[in-house]
């Protein structure tokens, strides 16, 4: 299937078309016409989607070389938007006047900040701190990369803020951290706090969330979530359930395979919250390959966090890889940590309190209800998706006994 990932878009003379079909009737792989637009001029820009890097290598390098002077301009779609940056500040306050410059003068800040010193609760009121969320990553779980330079996780985690952004309606900075020490993290987060409502990690290694919450203490100084704990477990235990119940089983009597529960986070703990009482969690790295076949055996459902578990026939797989999730097209079969991520986010900002396991819980039963028939998840962009999530959350916050031990 074509891929807007692997896009090329052009810009020739409209007697150049019969050029573009040839090649494309010549294309190795699946190739698309995504947008075929006249200028002022009667010139054609064209964007075409490959299915792949390969498809895309030969579409671009053919294009060249059949067109000559007649490809007025080619540009790559996914490096156009990421050169924009994805996102930018926006000036609330009022600039037209002077009268309204005055009101961010020294003058002016020295009231407000003065006051503030005397009365800190009120910081949320008078600032934008409440709606603000740091993005944080240390650039060591990025898309199954290794371990990259801080600097390099930019654009992934300038699109995750734009999601973010569009979802919550909250002001999210993403934060690229060089840590060459993973206490550094914490060391990070610590310092961010005064500016922020919450903190949020992402394309973070789990072992990493894991130190930074346990140095963090049981009273972050902001609110802290990660994409594992707060995201893709709550989505995959969705999914889970969803996948039971629409193969007519009962996810309370069902038998569940976890292969690398590790990676999962807070995905076990989810699983039997929801009833699931017959859970194995298989270990790939410490046991032969083949064990999953025995242990496989008769279950209801493998939940496959390595991408990589071959389980024997007839034994449906559920594949949940942290750094490999579906398309946005294709978010109704497979976990993405936007499902529960923007609904968990709203409702910690909104109540100014850690997410808790009882949160999470809520936030998954509030995805499979929401869930359209025969599907294991909504789509991400579903309307009211978040809306709803954060309210369950909400609920849940209100009602939990140890909602302040997040």
């Amino acid at each position: 299937m074509p891929n807007p990932a692997y896009s090329v878009r052009i810009h020739i003379p409209p007697d150049a078309d019969a050029i573009v079909e040839s090649v494309l009737a010549d294309a190795p792989g699946t190739v698309a016409r995504r947008a075929d637009e006249p200028d002022v001029t009667g010139a054609r820009r064209i964007t075409l989607d490959a299915d792949g890097p390969r498809t895309l290598a030969w579409l671009t390098r053919t294009l060249a070389h059949r067109l000559g002077a007649d490809l007025l301009h080619a540009q790559d779609p996914v490096f156009t938007t990421a050169s924009t940056g994805k996102l930018t500040l926006r000036v609330c306050a009022a600039t037209s006047t002077g009268h309204d410059v005055a009101l961010l003068d020294a003058d002016a800040d020295r009231r407000v900040v003065s006051h503030l010193a005397a009365h800190p609760e009120q910081i949320d009121r008078y600032t934008g701190r409440g709606h603000r969320v740091a993005l944080i990553s240390d650039a060591s779980a990025v898309l199954g990369f290794e371990e990259l330079p801080a600097d390099a996780v930019l654009p992934a985690l300038e699109s995750q803020a734009v999601h973010l952004r569009r979802a919550t309606g909250l002001d999210v900075f993403p934060l690229p951290v060089a840590t060459p020490d993973v206490t550094d993290i914490a060391r990070a987060v610590r310092i961010l706090a005064p500016g922020f409502a919450a903190a949020v990690l992402v394309h973070t290694r789990l072992d990493r969330v894991t130190v930074t919450h346990a140095a963090l203490g049981p009273t972050p100084p902001v609110l802290l979530l990660d994409t594992i704990n707060d995201g893709l477990a709550p989505a995959t235990a969705a999914a889970t359930v969803n996948a039971l119940v629409n193969r007519g089983l009962n996810p309370l009597s069902a038998r569940v395979i976890v292969v690398d529960p590790a990676a999962g986070g807070d995905l076990a703990g989810l699983l039997i919250a929801c009833g699931i009482a017959d859970l194995t969690l298989f270990d790939p790295f410490t046991h032969r390959a083949d064990a999953l076949h025995t242990i496989a055996d008769g279950a209801d459902l493998i939940v496959d966090l390595t991408a990589f578990a071959t389980p024997p026939p007839g034994v449906p797989v559920l594949r949940a890889r942290p750094d490999t999730p579906p398309a946005f097209g294709a978010t109704t079969t497979g976990p993405r940590p936007l499902h529960a991520l923007p609904g968990l986010l709203t409702a910690a900002t909104t109540t100014r309190r850690a997410i808790t396991g009882h949160a999470r819980v809520a936030a998954v039963y509030a995805l499979i209800e929401n869930t359209p028939r025969n599907a294991l998840l909504p789509p991400t962009d579903q309307p009211g998706l978040t809306a709803v999530v954060a309210a369950a959350a909400t609920r849940a916050l209100d009602n939990d006994p140890d909602r302040d031990r997040g």
